[in-house]
């Protein structure tokens, strides 16, 4: 994945977690509207981007990523 692109895709789960942080649970709620709305090849790559040392999620962005993946761990 290029940089360019996984740049993007951590700027779309910040907005979408900053949107969502009244939520009782803002963490689950980013995950479910990624669940929901995104492709696969898009859950995939932001999960991806989970190990990258420059992964700029925020706390909540990357809460709900981490749920999103050991979901999909324990999926499969």
């Amino acid at each position: 994945m290029s940089h360019d692109q996984s740049e993007t895709l951590i700027h779309m789960v910040n907005q979408i977690a900053h949107n969502l942080q009244s939520a009782s649970d803002p963490a689950t709620g980013v995950k479910n509207h990624l669940e929901k709305f995104w492709a696969r090849s898009m859950k995939e790559r932001i999960i991806a981007c989970l190990d990258a040392p420059d992964c700029a999620l925020t706390p909540v962005a990357r809460q709900a990523v981490e749920q999103l993946a050991q979901q999909r761990r324990q999926a499969s």
